[in-house]
């Protein structure tokens, strides 16, 4: 009645299209498993590579333009640096500033460059000796003074003159300050800008 051999044989072959297609799913599985996890990596660098673009930005505060060549124009620039909301640790000398003026643009320091002799400085407020210009706490507060004297690219900046200074951190975040000059700069005198 019932033909018991090819019914055998039917059940062998079904069975072998089923592991096939198991061992099929688990290796498409694994492909997708180890892609998920690769792009899981990428984005998450990314993602921090971004935060840090964003958040680690060194805040300028004021600025105060001296005319340190008695020359009636300023030539030298004090900026007060702190850490913005939410940033890491920055270290100031691998920081770069740029400064541009109607009569020119100047990177004043390069981040590569550990010595210039036309950047330098002073605590003002919470850091300890060890701590030699790097901004750790949102408390620590250093003066960056620029030298625009021996600067090839700018001059020292005349009265009512427009200058914009931007502060570059090593993560790649930027802070842009517009600074205008006064009027009336008398010779020797100091100035907030």
């Amino acid at each position: 009645m019932f033909d018991t051999e090819s019914r055998g044989q039917v059940g062998i072959g079904t069975l072998i299209v089923f592991i096939a297609m198991v061992l099929v799913a688990a290796i498409a599985a694994g492909v997708l498993i180890n892609t998920a996890g690769l792009l899981q990596a990428q984005a998450q660098a990314t993602g921090e590579e971004t935060t840090a673009e964003v958040s680690d930005v060194i805040q300028v505060g004021e600025v105060i333009g001296e005319d340190a060549l008695n020359g009636g124009n300023i030539s030298q620039l004090n900026a007060s640096l702190r850490l913005a909301s939410g940033a890491d640790p920055i270290d100031l000398n691998k920081t770069s500033y740029t400064i541009s003026s109607p009569s020119g643009s100047a990177t004043v320091v390069n981040g590569n460059s550990t010595a210039n002799d036309d950047l330098t400085y002073y605590n003002q407020q919470g850091l300890a000796a060890s701590d030699e210009n790097v901004l750790q706490d949102q408390e620590d507060i250093i003066v960056a003074q620029l030298d625009l004297d021996g600067q090839n690219g700018i001059d020292p900046v005349t009265e009512s003159e427009t200058v914009t200074l931007i502060v570059q951190a090593p993560s790649g975040g930027q802070t842009y300050k517009q600074l205008q000059a006064p009027r009336n700069i008398e010779d020797g005198s100091s100035y907030i800008l």
